[in-house]
């Protein structure tokens, strides 16, 4: 008797420590705001003519033409480099708004997963706006993908910047604008929340549809602050990446955050059942790959890492720098990461690809 007693509570606890690190969904987007959405959702991305604010869609126009030209750069490079993506579940840390880059090098991904310090924010009623917030939401939609067309990656001070203004409801619009420019239709929205123990994270996932590929795929963002601690059990986010399975990594412009031994909990948690990631040397530091386990392929040259102000300060890679003398690669024909930092010139940018060894 006593014995079934305490299995009874040994299932008891496990129920509730499931209901406390689950990740739930909400939708609030259906198929009957569908025409009503998509119409504003094309006034966000510069497709239509806002009358509100006529110059959106020519300033939207000019940055995406620019950002255009380096994606099929950038395309055109992997095709000539013979460089294959994985078509599963891709997390992209500290990833900010950035879905140009993400895209483009894992174009035909089913799931991906972005997380940021940007508030997500949420669909809302476009009409329910006055003028004035009109505009503040389309001016900080513009100015976002005017900043990524200049440097191909955002600036915490500049996202932070534009979507804290209340007008613009987070970066759920900057997504969404950023989602159609890139051909994708928007099918669906949800929130989302990562509930732990101690803490919860929030987001949304859209879901999106490919027409030049006929394909569906879902777009999840979170906003995750990392101090150290995360990457336990019971955390929600333990639960939350542990169960994607195989995945690969996607990270570019990330302050090398993942440099030192402060977040290395949360660092093991995203590389296990990882099969292949794409970076820049802001990355996680090369010393995690033996040789043993994984392939390792740098396009670019790499010189040095940036000690940049309010960062953590980068790891003395010696590895990276016998790779480069190796290979003795030309310059990247695009701007990559850090590497336009100090001379504003492409010639330090490298791409780094990691591929795990199959057993």
């Amino acid at each position: 008797m006593y014995l079934m007693i305490q299995i009874r509570f040994l299932l008891l606890g496990i129920f509730f420590l499931f209901l406390t690190t689950r990740c739930t969904s909400q939708n609030i987007f259906n198929s009957h705001t569908t025409v009503v959405s998509n119409q504003t959702f094309q006034i966000w991305s510069g497709e239509s003519l806002s009358e509100l604010d006529p110059k959106h869609k020519e300033s939207m126009d000019v940055s995406w033409t620019t950002m255009q030209k380096r994606r099929d750069l950038i395309e055109q490079f992997l095709k000539e480099k013979s460089y294959v993506a994985p078509k599963g579940t891709v997390v992209y840390p500290f990833s900010g708004i950035d879905l140009l880059n993400l895209f483009t090098f894992f174009p035909k991904s089913e799931r991906y997963i972005m997380f940021g310090l940007e508030d997500p924010g949420f669909p809302f009623d476009w009409d329910s706006k006055k003028d004035s917030e009109k505009k503040v939401i389309l001016h900080g939609i513009s100015s976002l993908a005017e900043h990524l067309a200049g440097r191909n990656y955002f600036t915490y001070r500049k996202m932070k910047e534009e979507t804290k203004r209340p007008a613009l409801s987070g970066a759920y619009p900057v997504f969404v604008a950023f989602a159609r420019r890139l051909g994708k239709t928007i099918l669906d929205s949800k929130k989302e929340i990562i509930t732990g123990e101690k803490e919860s994270y929030f987001g949304f996932t859209l879901t999106l549809y490919d027409p030049a590929t006929k394909q569906t795929q879902t777009l999840t963002y979170f906003k995750i602050f990392l101090t150290g601690k995360e990457g336990v059990p019971g955390d929600g986010l333990y639960e939350y990446f542990h169960g994607l399975g195989n995945k690969s990594i996607f990270t570019k412009s990330a302050e090398y955050l993942f440099h030192g031994e402060r977040r290395q909990l949360f660092r093991n948690l995203l590389l296990k059942d990882t099969i292949q990631i794409v970076q820049d040397d802001s990355g996680f530091p090369l010393r995690l790959f033996p040789d043993t386990e994984w392939d390792k392929t740098l396009y670019g040259r790499y010189e040095k890492s940036w000690n940049l102000s309010g960062a953590v300060e980068p790891e003395y890679q010696d590895e990276m720098k016998k790779l480069n003398e190796q290979l003795n690669n030309e310059p990247l024909p695009f701007p990559f990461g850090y590497g336009v930092l100090g001379s504003k010139v492409k010639s330090q940018s490298l791409v780094l690809v990691l591929k795990k060894k199959k057993n």
